[in-house]
This record gives C-alpha cells, sequence and structure tokens, in this order.
C-alpha cells in the first residue's frame, strides 16, 4: 500500500516537473474499420441489457423470498398437518426462488470474464479468473453449502425425537437457511450483483 502510494505521488511531482510526462505519445497510423466493427456496439448494448435482465429476474426472485420471509410462514396453520401442508409448499417456492437466484449468479459470472466480443479475457498471472474459474468456484460454493444445510435440519428434526413436531421444525430450518443462503449470495457477490 505504502509502495501504490509513493509511486502515485512520485508520478504527480513527475507530471508537475516534466512537461509532457503521463501524455500518451502521438499514435500511429490510424485504424481502419471493419464491416463487422459498427456492430461491435449494438453487441455491447445486447451484452448489458441481457445482464440487466438476468439481474432483474434474480432480483425479483430474491425480493420475493425476503417479501414472503416478512410476512411469516403459515400464520393461518393450526394444526400439524396444516403446518406441514404450508411447509412443503413455502418450500417449493423457496426452492426455486433459489434455483433462480443461483441461475443468475451463475450466468453472470460466465459472462463476467468476458470482452464485447464474447471471447475469454485472458487471466493475468495472479490476477483475475476467468469466467469458466468463477462458474467452477461458484458451483463449488454451492456442493459445500448444500450437506450443511442437510446436516442442520436433520439436527433439528431429531430435537424432536421423532415427535409429531420433528417435520415442521425440519421444514421451517430449510427455509430458514436457505433464505440466509440466499441473503449471504447477495453479500458474496454484491459487486457482480449491484455494481
Amino acid at each position: 500500500m505504502a509502495t501504490r502510494r509513493a509511486i502515485l505521488i512520485l508520478g504527480g511531482v513527475l507530471s508537475v516537473l516534466t512537461p509532457g510526462f503521463g501524455q500518451q505519445a502521438p499514435s500511429g497510423p490510424k485504424t481502419v474499420v471493419t464491416p463487422e466493427q459498427p456492430a461491435l456496439p449494438q453487441q455491447v448494448k445486447q451484452a448489458g441489457a441481457d445482464r440487466g435482465n438476468l439481474r432483474n429476474e434474480g432480483q425479483q426472485a430474491f425480493d420475493a423470498e425476503m417479501t414472503q420471509e416478512k410476512a411469516g410462514d403459515c400464520p393461518d396453520a393450526h394444526s400439524t398437518y396444516a403446518f406441514i401442508m404450508c411447509y412443503e409448499k413455502a418450500l417449493a417456492a423457496t426452492d426455486q426462488h433459489l434455483k433462480t437466484y443461483e441461475e443468475m449468479i451463475r450466468d453472470l459470472l460466465g459472462r463476467r470474464g468476458s470482452d464485447a466480443s464474447g471471447q475469454p479475457a485472458p487471466p493475468g498471472p495472479g490476477g483475475p479468473l476467468t469466467s469458466a474459474q468463477l462458474v467452477a468456484e461458484f458451483d463449488h460454493l454451492e456442493q459445500v453449502w448444500r450437506p450443511y444445510l442437510d446436516a442442520a435440519c436433520t439436527a433439528a428434526f431429531h430435537q424432536f425425537g421423532g415427535g409429531t413436531g420433528a417435520p415442521t421444525a425440519s421444514m421451517e430450518c430449510s427455509l430458514r437457511l436457505l433464505r440466509g443462503h440466499m441473503r449471504d449470495l447477495d453479500n458474496v457477490y454484491y459487486m457482480l450483483l449491484h455494481m
């Protein structure tokens, strides 16, 4: 950090003391535009629109799930059977929202390492990951998270010793952890999703 600051200060001093320091040399011959190049800005616009659509779809799934959580699950259920039926529906909706959110993140990561022409950006030494590496990292994160969900909600089930409250405890655990995971993904991938 100190080295970087020193370089920036040195650059500022040299720009004051040396006229023309930091300015680019006159360019060589002008670039000839090929017939394919005018379409490039349209490709960039389309890629931006696609990313925007992905983000909107994912954000709708996230917002719907957070709204459901605030409203509360199964407020009208007054029996174990009613809770089980209601939680099954809630879990199906939550699973779908998480799936949509995960697909959105995976798609955005797959596009992140590409330039406007769709070609992968070359990774630098120790630099950014390629889009394939970003997706593989995300898939690994999801693979290691699922066993935690299963183990935690099995433990919630066992707290009731197999009694009638066990299934609802396990389902409620799943709902909370699935929603929490969506919030965790939102935090981990905040720049990708919100910038």
